[in-house]
């Protein structure tokens, strides 16, 4: 399939958006000119993708920025390359995609920061984390800052597990997904 036909534009006033076809599912994307600021991931259903984003913006109601939409929509279209680079084993190039990380509270910028530092299919323990971001005891403070992430796989919140080595869960797909997510970064290959 041709990449460029599986990517479709929508403009907002506020945010652009497009939905892209992966392998593992559709994907709802949205941009800033800031950066990505948006990504729903995985739902077996163009509908349901758009729904999840389409939800996801209307939380964000109070979003006002007006932006270029050729800026956007070549960040759109950065990013869903990267997204399908990405299941095609070139795990590198979601990091090139820049984000907006404007709403992010101080302390989920330092959480997404260590777990962005993360090697492809490596792993660490939120308490690892908590420690990286100078709050030791604060594995649960984590947890929460990577339940909330709404960048997945952009932010590879994938690679953190319980200190135990239990996996804990990920996004609407749960551990099974957490579990082949690491296992495809392991491999590094499709």
């Amino acid at each position: 399939m041709n990449r460029e036909r599986s990517i479709s534009f929508t403009p907002r006033e506020d945010l652009n958006t497009c939905i892209v076809f992966t392998p593992w599912g559709w994907a709802g994307l949205a941009a800033t000119s800031h950066g990505l600021w948006a990504c729903t991931w995985p739902w077996k259903d163009r509908e349901k993708a758009g729904l999840q984003l389409e939800s996801t913006l209307k939380r964000a109601a109070s979003f006002k920025e007006k932006v270029l939409k050729y800026q956007t929509e070549h960040l759109l279209k950065q990013a869903a390359q990267a997204l399908l680079a990405f299941f095609h084993g070139s795990l590198q190039q979601l990091q090139d995609v820049p984000l907006d990380t404007r709403r992010f509270t101080n302390w989920q910028q330092k959480v997404y920061a260590a777990a962005s530092a993360i090697p492809p299919g490596e792993v660490r323990s939120y308490g690892w984390i908590a420690k990286e971001c100078g709050k030791p005891g604060g594995a649960r403070a984590v947890g929460q800052a990577l339940a909330a992430n709404p960048l997945p796989l952009f932010i590879p919140c994938h690679r953190v597990i319980y200190g135990d080595g239990r996996l804990g869960n990920y996004g609407s797909g749960g551990p099974e997904l957490k579990a082949r997510l690491l296992a495809f970064e392991k491999k590094g290959e499709g």
